[in-house]
């Protein structure tokens, strides 16, 4: 087990709980708009009920401007899949790790196929503004000795 498997500080306590979602099918520009309506910067995407990707404005800002697609596109065309996510016992520095690695901003937090929440940029904003400056160093010597 990785250090940062061992840190004491849990993704549920810092992840968002309400998540929304929109189905494969919905058109890029209704998924746009429900983003916008709801302050939020990314969708989970289902088909039927399972989860099968996640959209972001970045993902569909991309497929506007580099891919040519249209506004009646539908999301299944431009989401990013598979989800690449976390369960709920791994730790904010395996999170961390996650989404430096793969370079994402949102990261859902899965159990036995269950979302749970989700874990975003500005939540590790949140909770890196806590840290002593001590326990911030701890953060990055952790990561910088992999």
């Amino acid at each position: 087990m990785s250090s940062s498997q061992n840190s004491s500080i849990p993704i549920d306590k810092f992840m968002t709980r309400k998540i929304k979602s929109i189905q494969s099918t919905v058109s890029v520009a209704e998924a746009a708009k429900t983003m916008y309506d709801n302050h939020i910067p990314s969708l989970l995407v289902k088909e039927n009920e399972k989860t099968t990707g996640i959209i972001s404005y970045a993902d569909i800002a991309i497929a506007l401007a580099v891919y040519g697609k249209k506004r009646e596109s539908k999301i299944r065309d431009v989401m990013s899949s598979p989800v690449v996510s976390v369960k709920s016992n791994h730790s904010i520095l395996n999170a961390i790790e996650l989404m430096l690695e793969k370079k994402i901003h949102e990261l859902p937090v899965i159990d036995d196929e269950k979302i749970q929440g989700i874990i975003s940029a500005s939540d590790l904003m949140v909770l890196l503004s806590m840290l002593t400056e001590e326990q911030f160093h701890e953060v990055f010597r952790i990561h910088l000795t992999k």
